[in-house]
């Protein structure tokens, strides 16, 4: 769809970023053709690694901004996020910990790239989506600490520890609204672009548990996802940036570099193909 046809999108256009973790760069690259193309958005709503990119692409939405978003994203190390401490281990097994990774070293990270920033703040308006834990509905942050809200959305349930708002526990919005074409709608979007991360690719069935476990729940959300896209709100355009099939995962962390390179050449293919030759779009 090339940019003169999104021009004729009904505004006010959201753009709607899921979830995905590591594959949360490939995002990163269709921002950048995107904000090279000259196509901005009126509102931002973003889920786990969709919220993190949806909160820093409303401060750095030009292409020089985007320039420092791609170069954050290529710095990320594992140990940026995924530090595993035997002890913590231990203890989340014994059901003493709510999680078996702690979130000091993610918050750390974000509060570097984030700062004291607030969500009623961005330039752009951003909301962004986590689950409640204990009522299992979707949650919409619009007010308060940034770094706060991303933890809460980003909160992989046992791996990151739930994330206190209020009087609420909140955990990763991937689990019950990966897809939030509703919460556009509410929020006054006539149009909603859709940035997918890569989905599942096809592969022999994982042996190890965790990888079962893992693969099990990027398919809940993926199937999920495509059930929301085929009964969109009532009056809401909704338009898809199409993403391949990856074997990449939820924590494989440290692959940006060919992630974001991909995302553009195929995100720059795609503003180049007129809407009647692309797909999906609806």
């Amino acid at each position: 769809m090339t940019p003169a046809e999104l021009a004729t999108l009904p505004r006010p256009l959201a753009f709607v970023l899921p979830g995905g973790g590591a594959l949360g760069a490939y995002q990163v690259g269709v921002l950048a053709a995107l904000a090279e193309a000259g196509v901005v958005p009126d509102l931002l709503i973003g889920v786990s690694a969709g919220a993190l990119n949806a909160a820093l692409f409303s401060w750095n939405h030009g292409a020089d901004g985007m320039r420092r978003v791609d170069a954050l994203w290529r710095s990320v190390k594992r140990r940026d996020l995924l530090r595993v401490h035997p002890g913590r281990l231990a203890l989340a097994f014994a059901g003493l910990r709510p999680s078996f990774l702690d979130s000091r070293h993610g918050h750390a990270f974000l509060r570097r790239h984030l700062g004291g920033r607030r969500l009623e703040h961005a330039p752009i308006p951003l909301a962004i989506v986590a689950s409640d834990l204990r009522t299992a509905t979707p949650v919409v942050l619009q007010e308060g600490e940034v770094v706060q809200a991303v933890l809460a959305s980003t909160a992989f349930p046992g791996v990151y520890p739930p994330v206190r708002w209020g009087d609420s526990w909140l955990i990763d919005g991937g689990v019950v609204a990966d897809l939030p074409l509703d919460i556009a709608a509410e929020l006054g979007a006539a149009s909603a672009l859709v940035l997918h991360v890569p989905p599942l690719a096809e592969a022999e069935p994982p042996r190890r548990a965790i990888d079962i476990l893992l693969r099990a729940s990027s398919m809940g959300i993926e199937s999920h996802g495509r059930t929301v896209l085929r009964r969109p709100p009532s009056g809401l355009t909704v338009v898809e940036v199409p993403a391949p099939p990856s074997h990449l995962g939820t924590f494989s962390v440290g692959t940006a570099d060919a992630v974001i390179d991909l995302a553009a050449r195929n995100a720059a293919e795609w503003l180049r193909t007129p809407a009647t030759e692309s797909t999906p779009s609806t």
